[in-house]
């Protein structure tokens, strides 16, 4: 599942980190790319080698299928297995599926892998990170895989770390193919969640789980676009959040108006929440680690729009920075940070803003340039 969605959550952190020490063995640390969706958060891609290409592939946990874009197929001449089934929030659709050759990770290699056939262009980045593949489930569920959202670096292992007592460790299992953990998110319900490399924002709620009444005028309501199409879906701010014994606080939530598929689950966690972390998925003993990189008591808010594939302002939310300072949906972002991205993908952009608590922007509208300021906040209504 992949959800490109502009969310942000505002957590504690742990100081001191014990990052797990891997054996010696069949282990390899590699460069991690984040692909930009929005103004915090990321989907981790990987180097991966095929047929002699060096190709880059997102690590998506909450994929039950390894995906290959279609372009990539045809440029290996990958021999056909079958038709498939691929499930996402907005839906279901029958694709190829294709047997892949050796892939490498480093060191490790991952053999007798198969993916099936999906567009991926609405996760690539025209100008600069291209992505030939998702690696799902059934390329990592034998592994160790760290990823280090601060240092950009990811580990993969077959072999057991020693964990040496990470700040918290979340029990999962695996359901549907996917890493399921049990979670209290909101105050006496346990839910079932999936834990979603995935999902580049933050708390995903599912219908069931949420019990809202998506009538309400206070909340902020947008389209999510996902592999499989678009999704109504309403925003608000969730007071606390808990993931096992880590606390959060003032945490964006996305509420889908409706999942297909899904029906099982209560929603998903995804990497905005754990900015500046290292998260290790210990699969085979069906364990996650959090291990807090940086001291800071809580993440920023947010600027308040959402971009298409280009530089184009595509939603602006209500009461929201960029709100407050007139920006329209069709502007085009000129500047940003004193960076031209007149020509840029809304993956630069944002990579640009990555971090930053101030966005300096030149835009245009119909012929007409002018130039914000803009400073993160909290404004969506409360859940």
């Amino acid at each position: 599942m992949l959800l490109c969605t502009l969310l942000l959550s505002a957590c504690s952190r742990l100081p001191h980190p014990k990052i797990p020490e891997f054996q010696a063995g069949n282990v390899t640390a590699v460069p991690m790319q984040l692909l930009y969706t929005g103004d915090l958060g990321g989907l981790p891609a990987v180097p991966v080698m095929i047929a002699g290409r060096k190709t880059w592939w997102l690590v998506d946990t909450g994929s039950s299928h390894n995906l290959v874009s279609p372009q990539l197929a045809l440029v290996l001449r990958l021999p056909a297995a079958a038709k498939s089934e691929v499930s996402t929030i907005a839906g279901k659709r029958l694709t190829g599926y294709y047997r892949l050759p050796t892939m490498q990770i480093g060191a490790v290699e991952l053999e007798n892998q198969s993916a099936a056939a999906v567009d991926l262009g609405l996760v690539s980045a025209a100008d600069g990170l291209i992505i030939d593949g998702v690696l799902g489930m059934p390329a990592l569920n034998r592994l160790i895989v760290s990823l280090d959202f601060g240092r950009h670096t990811a580990i993969f292992s077959q072999y057991v770390p020693n964990y040496q007592q990470p700040h918290g460790v979340i029990p999962f299992r695996l359901l549907g193919g996917v890493p399921v953990a049990s979670l209290n998110v909101l105050g006496g319900r346990t839910g079932e969640f999936i834990l979603d490399t995935g999902n580049a924002g933050g708390l995903v709620m599912f219908p069931n789980y949420a019990r809202r009444d998506y009538r309400q005028r206070s909340m902020a309501f947008i389209e999510i676009e996902d592999l499989g199409g678009r999704v109504p879906t309403g925003l608000a701010l969730l007071p606390n959040l808990n993931i096992g014994n880590w606390h959060t606080q003032r945490v964006p939530v996305s509420l889908p108006m409706r999942t297909h598929g899904f029906q099982r689950l209560d929603g998903s966690i995804g990497n905005a929440i754990f900015t500046g972390q290292t998260l290790t998925f210990d699969f085979p003993s069906q364990h996650l680690l959090l291990s807090a990189s940086q001291d800071s008591d809580s993440l920023p808010g947010q600027f308040g729009f959402l971009l298409a594939a280009n530089n184009q302002v595509e939603v602006v939310l209500p009461h929201s920075p960029a709100a407050r300072m007139g920006i329209q949906v069709g502007d085009s972002i000129l500047t940003v940070n004193g960076q031209n991205t007149r020509d840029a993908s809304s993956h630069r952009i944002w990579r640009i803003v990555d971090g930053q608590m101030r966005a300096d922007m030149t835009l245009a509208r119909a012929g007409t340039i002018y130039s914000v300021s803009l400073e993160r906040a909290y404004f969506l209504p409360p859940f």
